[in-house]
This record gives structure tokens, C-alpha cells and sequence, in this order.
């Protein structure tokens, strides 16, 4: 019984590690001149998220560039701004009940055998990759991406959200020479 309660203490406490874990990676061409970017415009996802999460995402992106000094325009636009987004499922199979402890063996032993007890657990895992290009020439200049555990509360994933793109656009522009 202690075996079963303290796997289950420690698979809680890795679930709640993961779950405020945002993996963050960001690079872009260390030869451009960000400061010469004033206008955007949004191209349309390959990958685009379900439901009401579209445009939460181009809301989140959106305020973080215009607060950058960036401006959304309709046409003639200097960058143009695309996401993707995907989502993982994981599943974890948690065993417990191996009759380890004082007794020896594996169900089997001096303390006779044991019901192994498995539990499968699925968590969802979610990317999103912000990719900023130079309308002329279509080159890549910026792109990050990020990548955080989905729940099952939606306002709990929206503040995720904000928190992910906030974490994406913190240095951006990237200033010149920077690394």
C-alpha cells in the first residue's frame, strides 16, 4: 500500500513539473537588421489550431508585436507573420504493486504473490511555431516556437497561451549583434 501511494505521489509531482514546464526556442537571422521592420501581415496557417483558438493565438501574437512598435496592415506589409500548431498525445503506463520492499521477489516470494496494479495516464502536448518572413524575398528571418502540456480547463490553457507567446516575443527584435 505505501508502494502504491508514494508512485502515485511521485508520478502527481511529475504530471505538475511538466505541467508548468514551457520549453521556449527562438532564432532568427543574425544578419538582419530588425530596425528597419515597421508593418506586418498575417499569412494563413498550414497548421491551423481548432475552434476558438485561432484567433486567440493571432490576438496573442498580434499584442505582443504591436506593444514591440509593430503595425498590422492590410496591404503593403514589410514581414509577413504565420503560425502552426500542433498537439501530441503521450501516454504514460504507471505500474504498481511489484511486492519490492521487505519481501523479496517479483508477485513472487516470501510474501507471496501480489496483484500488479497498472494505471495509463494521457497528457496532451501542445507546439506552436511563429515564423516572421521578409515579404520581399520570402526569407525566414524569425521563428520561434513553443511547447506546453494541454489541460483540460480552458482557461488555464489560455493563460498558457499568453504566457508562451509572452515568453516567445521577449527579446524580439532581436538588436543587432545579439546572440
Amino acid at each position: 500500500m505505501k508502494t502504491r501511494i508514494f508512485a502515485i505521489l511521485m508520478f502527481a509531482a511529475l504530471v505538475a513539473t511538466s505541467a508548468y514546464a514551457q520549453k521556449v526556442n527562438v532564432d532568427w537571422d543574425r544578419g538582419t537588421d530588425f530596425s528597419k521592420f515597421h508593418t506586418y501581415a498575417w499569412q494563413p496557417s498550414t497548421h491551423p489550431a481548432k475552434g476558438l483558438w485561432d484567433q486567440r493565438i493571432v490576438d496573442a501574437v498580434n499584442q505582443q508585436l504591436q506593444a514591440k512598435g509593430f503595425q498590422l496592415v492590410q496591404s503593403d506589409p514589410q514581414l509577413w507573420v504565420v503560425y502552426s500548431n500542433s498537439i501530441k498525445k503521450d501516454q504514460q503506463v504507471v505500474g504498481t504493486g511489484y511486492n519490492m520492499g521487505p519481501t523479496w521477489g517479483w508477485g513472487y516470494g516470501w510474501g507471496g504473490p501480489t496483484t500488479t496494479t497498472y494505471q495509463t495516464y494521457t497528457t496532451k502536448e501542445g507546439t506552436l511555431i511563429v515564423d516572421i518572413a521578409d515579404v520581399n524575398g520570402h526569407q525566414l528571418l524569425w521563428r520561434g516556437s513553443a511547447t506546453n502540456s494541454i489541460s483540460d480547463n480552458s482557461d488555464k490553457n489560455i493563460k498558457n497561451l499568453n504566457n508562451m507567446v509572452n515568453k516567445l516575443f521577449k527579446n524580439f527584435p532581436p538588436k543587432p549583434g545579439s546572440k
